[in-house]
């Protein structure tokens, strides 16, 4: 663990940013809602680096169509991978619950597709579980679909 912490202190957010971690040191309703803020602008930015910070090495994903896999590498893959695609990506969580060490966000978003140049919407809900601080398990059921909103709307 890195010498270096700073604690993010707003309100009650409780949670750690470190140099090389990103940690939900308490899963309460001000942690998330701040987690959640943090994570629309690290995708927004595809920050890869940045999202893996609160994952556990070990994650266990289960993300759309995908078969579910393990481990923080894995992950990598796939944001690289869905990022590559995407330009001018936006992006809008909202919490649904939390119950013990598990939390329920649902998301939605906008973003171009690199190739076609065409704007897509997706819909996203997900489950994640907290261990120690940091995500242990992400299931996510994901729908896109091509935007009918005009590009100027944006």
């Amino acid at each position: 663990m890195p010498a270096t912490r700073r604690r993010a202190a707003k309100g009650n957010v409780q949670f750690d940013r470190q140099e090389n971690d990103m940690q939900l040191l308490e899963p309460t309703d001000n942690a998330v809602q701040a987690a959640l803020r943090q994570y629309e602008k690290l995708f927004a930015a595809g920050d890869v680096d940045g999202i893996l910070q609160g994952f556990a090495d070990d994650v266990c994903v289960r993300y759309g169509a995908n078969p579910p896999f393990a481990g923080k590498d894995a992950l990598r893959e796939l944001l690289l991978r869905r990022f590559s695609a995407m330009r001018d990506y936006r992006l809008s969580k909202k919490l649904e619950f939390i119950r013990d060490s598990q939390i329920a966000s649902s998301w939605t978003g906008t973003w171009i597709d690199s190739v076609s140049g065409i704007r897509m919407e997706v819909f996203g809900i997900e489950i994640l579980r907290v261990r120690d601080g940091l995500f242990v398990e992400w299931s996510a059921a994901v729908s896109t679909w091509q935007s009918k909103r005009l590009e100027q709307e944006g």
